[in-house]
């Protein structure tokens, strides 16, 4: 379902399964396109999307319980192309997620880290919020 909101979002609301992720990665990569930004940072927006809706799908909700998430983008008027993406899983903030010990072998680091340090290091800035029980995860590229 695609629709609009009073912030001028354009989104789509989608059930939270890896069937989803093309998906919603198409749609805003499509948003991108249109506001005519360079492959480069579609490609950081593609790579950050993708590692942003892997964690909601695999981590939010609990094992047997089903949720949707939604992904909005607009472009704002100092240029940048912003992205959020709301779920009601349970509370995250990939902000709090300290760096990954990458100086170590790999075989003796911890698993999982990574895509939360790449999702930190496409995008030009990242903001989390928790409201009324949902998460809302924004990424922002300049232009």
């Amino acid at each position: 379902m695609v629709g609009f909101d009073q912030d001028e979002f354009r989104w789509l609301t989608l059930p939270a399964d890896l069937r989803s992720r093309c998906e919603f990665v198409e749609f805003v990569v499509q948003g991108a396109t249109d506001a005519e930004f360079s492959q480069e940072k579609v490609w950081k927006l593609e790579l950050a999307l993708h590692e942003a809706l892997v964690n909601v799908i695999r981590y939010a909700y609990p094992e047997g319980k089903t949720g949707v998430i939604q992904v909005g983008y607009r472009c704002e008027p100092n240029g940048q192309f912003c992205v959020r993406i709301c779920d009601a899983g349970q509370a995250f903030d990939p902000l709090s997620v300290g760096p990954p010990l990458l100086a170590t072998e790999i075989e003796d680091r911890p698993i999982g880290g990574l895509g939360v340090f790449f999702m930190k290091h496409m995008a030009d800035e990242i903001g989390y919020r928790r409201k009324n029980g949902m998460n809302h995860l924004t990424l922002r590229f300049l232009p």
